[in-house]
């Protein structure tokens, strides 16, 4: 038996499938390392990332935030009342998954973007406003390192 556990500082999603591909592959192999491939070490990440011009990122989203004088909020009607931690389970029609699919496909996006996008205008509609703001989180993998894709650490960024 394996049981694995880590924080989230350590690892994101995309490194915890990475690992477990690489776990198994050693443990296939009786513990020989020679049929993992060679990877990017994450301290290239970490240089590139100290190697950012902070100053000139915070203001690209100074710029892009500007006008922005409060976070869009969601205010419950009435008064709050305790609500027990449920779970919520949507199961979306094939035809209603394929129309979104094809959606993304056709404008050049990704079905992640095709639901923020629909998140925007729903929270539009609840706060009654034209300019929304929400955060997401990202995979933060930047493109320009060679082999990024498939170094284990944390990169996402929100």
């Amino acid at each position: 038996r394996l049981i694995l556990a880590h924080h989230h500082i350590l690892l994101d999603g995309w490194s915890v499938g990475r690992l477990m591909t690489d776990l198994f592959t050693l443990y296939a192999a009786g513990g020989d390392a020679s049929g993992l491939p060679t990877v990017t070490p994450y301290r290239d990440y970490l240089a590139w990332l100290a190697r950012q011009d902070r100053p000139s990122a915070e203001e690209a989203w100074r710029t892009v935030l500007a006008g922005v004088e409060e976070p869009t909020r969601l205010v419950p009607e009435g008064p709050e009342a305790a609500v027990a931690p449920d779970r919520l389970l949507v199961e979306v029609p094939a035809e209603l998954s394929r129309a979104l699919t094809e959606t993304a496909r056709r404008n050049d996006l990704t079905l992640n973007t095709v639901f923020q996008g629909a998140w925007a205008v729903v929270l539009g509609r609840l706060t009654g406003r034209d300019d929304v703001v929400f955060g997401g989180t990202v995979s933060g993998r930047p493109a320009d390192i060679p082999g990024v894709e498939n170094v284990i650490g944390l990169f996402i960024n929100t």
